[in-house]
């Protein structure tokens, strides 16, 4: 009796590991939604296991376990979760081979003591500690890899797919492997989730540094694009002061002519006309800072050339953060939204900005018509032209290096960026 409540309690605890796991691997936050979802989930397939052991037995339910666990979790996580169809399989098999060092050290506690309750509290022992490390140290790193590119994905799923195909093939299903020595054969299992747990933190780290040394790249490239405009911003308004030096003489003297006649109406229009083109010379102001002040002049040049209503409330004095790699954020931002509208019809060519420093934060909201709603993968806008998209990457990755967050969402044909960064004093410190 002792012997079954102990099957049934490892059962519902590998059923909470897989299923948690899994959630977590997808990029699930644990909010007290998706928590009660997930325990609901829990509950409904436990009772499901606990009648097919009471009816057919413990060996039955491991050979159905997937298609009364495995798929419906899968199913869960693509249309509960909404979760692309590889991220929520890879995440599902991941969470199986991480299964593996609880059932090894089972089988060595079985061995050494030949109590299958003794074997089962290890079992569940084990399931803990794993859980715990993997959940806070390697999940994050594995969410994160799920978001590259589909060859890179692929190439990191093979190890647990390729293992939850020969553990079902040769264990669970036949007795292959397990034919000589349990011990040594589930040890494989065990040193695979080992390997592979290593693995993920070594080519997350290395993938890391390549998107790093290319968003360096990338900076690098807009700070000099940024100094070139605004090089040439200071040639043309030398250029445009010359030009008023040299009609200065004429003004002066057209003006001496009217005071002599007492044309005071002509005089008076000579002045304002010369003013216009003093104030013409002044750059365009957005805001005190003069990096973001340089990226929206740029801006709003480009729309003027497109024909594009830019639409501004800026309100930031002071920016105690990256300014280059704030100022690479809001770049992508508002290209983003140019490129998008310049695809509608002229009089649907708006771009809303909305920049905003307050209570040590750097607000930032931009807002573009959409002519169809696009598709969004793991929060991220999927684009359908080749080569574009990674705009949006740039910016999700900025951002979360700034301490700060970041959100595109599309309401009623308007998509809206939002980007949230710290801005206190002590940020650089």
């Amino acid at each position: 009796m002792i012997e079954q409540i102990m099957i049934l309690i490892h059962g519902f605890a590998v059923l909470l590991f897989g299923v948690f796991l899994s959630v977590s691997f997808a990029d699930m936050p644990f909010t007290k939604k998706n928590i009660l979802t997930a325990f609901i989930f829990c509950a409904i397939l436990s009772a499901l296991q606990a009648i097919l052991f009471f009816i057919f037995g413990e060996a039955l339910i491991w050979k159905l376990y997937p298609v009364i666990i495995h798929l419906p979790l899968t199913l869960l996580l693509i249309f509960h979760f909404h979760k692309r169809t590889d991220t929520a399989i890879i995440s599902v098999f991941t969470a199986y081979l991480f299964c593996q060092p609880a059932k090894w050290f089972g089988v060595l506690a079985y061995s050494i003591s030949g109590s299958k309750v003794v074997e089962y509290y290890s079992r569940i022992a084990v399931l803990i500690i794993v859980f715990a490390i993997t959940l806070f140290f390697v999940s994050r790193l594995f969410s994160a890899i799920l978001k590259q590119n589909a060859l890179s994905i692929f190439i990191f799923a093979t190890i647990p797919t390729v293992y939850y195909v020969f553990d079902y093939s040769t264990v669970i299903y036949t007795r292959i492997w397990l034919d000589n020595n349990r011990i040594a054969a589930e040890f494989m299992p065990f040193f695979l989730s080992i390997v592979f747990t290593v693995f993920t933190i070594v080519y997350y780290k290395e993938n890391e540094k390549k998107n790093d040394a290319e968003r360096n790249e990338q900076i690098t490239r807009i700070t000099v694009e940024q100094q070139a405009k605004e090089l040439e911003t200071i040639r043309r308004s030398e250029r445009e002061i010359r030009m008023l030096r040299h009609d200065l003489r004429l003004f002066l003297s057209t003006l001496a002519v009217c005071v002599d006649t007492d044309d005071k109406s002509t005089a008076r229009d000579l002045i304002n006309s010369y003013t216009e083109q003093v104030d013409g010379t002044k750059p365009k102001r957005f805001c005190a800072n003069d990096t973001i002040n340089y990226v929206l002049s740029d801006f709003d040049s480009k729309c003027e050339a497109h024909n594009v209503k830019f639409a501004h409330l800026v309100i930031v004095d002071q920016i105690y953060t990256n300014e280059i790699m704030f100022s690479s954020i809001l770049s992508n931002a508002l290209d983003n939204a140019l490129n998008a509208v310049t695809a509608l019809p002229i009089e649907q060519r708006i771009v809303s900005l909305m920049l905003k420093a307050s209570d040590g934060k750097l607000l930032l909201s931009v807002k573009n018509p959409v002519d169809q709603t696009p598709e969004f993968t793991n929060g991220l806008p999927k684009s359908k032209k080749e080569g574009h998209g990674y705009g949006t990457q740039s910016i999700r990755h900025l951002a979360q290096k700034l301490g700060g967050n970041c959100q595109f969402t599309v309401n009623e044909g308007i998509f809206i960026t939002r980007v949230i960064i710290d801005n206190s004093p002590s940020v650089n410190e």
